[in-house]
């Protein structure tokens, strides 16, 4: 008798894999805990088999578990089915197991999807058809029903995905930085650098991971496979000489997502010269320290993207001040008292909301001028009413959103909102 697949999570990524499996003719089960609110969802009313997550779901029958990005390893159905012998994969994995493209990998704390994002568009002007797809937005899994599948894929892998992924599927990928993040997830920085350093093992016989000397000298130790290969400092020199400010205000993304990109497209034969065009017509996504207007003399700037400790120190280096920052968000466990060195002689005040303001206040607050407060808005405002022209205000909230909001775009987004308000 066939076996089913067990699907774990009905987000966007769990819904392609449904997708996929219906069209191949296949009735999956899916598991969730909104079971009962997703039983009217269209897909679910095609024949899924919907049950609420529950620890001690029978697991008889089936020979697959898939499993969403968001579905911590130690989740008990996980545990179970390993003891059982199920083989249990992500929805990536799913995916490049039916996926017979040409495809690279990009990941990192920091930077993925601009660099994801720079190469795709790269290829694309040089003429070479590429589309970005994973962690990016658009599930991979979803690709597989597209009628029209020639493209190079540029696919954007986070380290929940790295986790479960087992095959070799990659030409070449990139690993950007290793700093700071999903410490909630984790159980140590070690931890957390070991699932990024595992894109190596997705890479194809022959082909090349790169990284930095950075990476290089700091996880020396952890570098065990032979595909590394690294970035070189001069090979890519800075695009125009301009300010800090002036970089971020023309879009320009860093130099070391540009060297990424670099190395991911010359793997593809593009020349050097080929690839500075591109990047000359390439703009950055939003929200990724993003100037958003000037009103009474203040520039006002959109880093939402900046969810980690690292990010948002990233940001504060191209800043010269005074900066009022709004910070906050969901708390991801790592300590906030790396920002001091940082923001010293530049953030002249610390706007902190929701569920991380307590921890920040705790750890900051006696260095810095600070104000807590419960609703993100009511952090705008504040910082809105205490700056003065020639000084910025920043958002780069170093935490998650999810606390209020749907997503960092969502934050980035009422952001501009609250202050096109105040500049009609």
């Amino acid at each position: 008798m066939k076996k089913e697949k067990l699907v774990l999570g009905f987000g966007v990524s769990g819904k392609a894999v449904v997708s996929y499996l219906l069209a191949q003719g296949e009735r999956p089960t899916v598991l969730d805990k909104r079971a009962a609110e997703l039983q009217s969802d269209p897909l679910a009313q095609k024949g899924v088999k919907l049950f609420p997550d529950r620890a001690d779901f029978s697991l008889e029958g089936f020979d697959h578990l898939i499993l969403s990005p968001g579905v911590p390893l130690i989740h008990p159905i996980v545990e179970r089915a390993a003891l059982q012998g199920i083989e249990t994969i992500g929805e990536i994995e799913f995916a490049f197991r039916h996926i017979k493209n040409r495809c690279v990998g990009v990941t990192g704390t920091n930077g993925k999807t601009t660099t994801a994002l720079l190469t795709t568009h790269v290829l694309n002007s040089a003429g070479i058809k590429a589309c970005s797809l994973g962690n990016i937005g658009e599930s991979l899994t979803s690709y597989l029903e597209r009628e029209d599948r020639e493209e190079i894929l540029v696919v954007e892998l986070s380290s929940f995905q790295l986790d479960t992924m087992r095959s070799e599927c990659l030409e070449a990928a990139v690993l950007l930085n290793i700093t700071p993040d999903h410490l909630d997830r984790y159980a140590s920085m070690r931890e957390y650098a070991i699932s990024k350093l595992s894109i190596e093992k997705r890479v194809f016989e022959g082909g090349k991971c790169f990284i930095s000397e950075k990476i290089r000298d700091e996880y020396s130790s952890l570098l065990v496979g032979d595909k590394w290969d690294f970035f070189d400092r001069e090979e890519i020199e800075s695009v125009a000489p301009i300010s800090p400010i002036g970089y971020i205000q023309k879009g320009i993304p860093e130099k070391e997502n540009v060297q990424a990109a670099f190395k991911l497209s010359s793997h593809f034969g593009v020349a050097k010269g080929v690839f500075l065009k591109g990047l000359e017509t390439f703009r950055k996504p939003s929200h990724r320290i993003e100037w958003v207007g000037e009103a009474k003399g203040v520039s006002y700037y959109d880093d939402s993207k900046a969810t980690n400790i690292d990010s948002v120190m990233h940001a504060l280096k191209l800043f010269q001040g005074p900066l009022l920052l709004i910070v906050g968000g969901v708390d991801k466990g790592a300590s906030y008292k790396p920002w001091i060195e940082v923001f010293k002689g530049k953030v002249k005040k610390i706007f902190a909301y929701g569920e991380a303001a307590s921890k920040m206040e705790e750890e900051l607050s006696s260095h810095f001028p600070f104000k807590k407060v419960k609703a993100f808005q009511d952090a705008f405002e504040s910082a809105f009413l205490e700056a003065k022209e020639k000084e910025t205000v920043l958002l780069s909230p170093g935490c998650s959103s999810f606390d209020q909001f749907k997503s960092y775009a969502h934050r980035g987004d009422e952001f501009k909102r609250l202050l096109k308000e105040k500049m009609r």
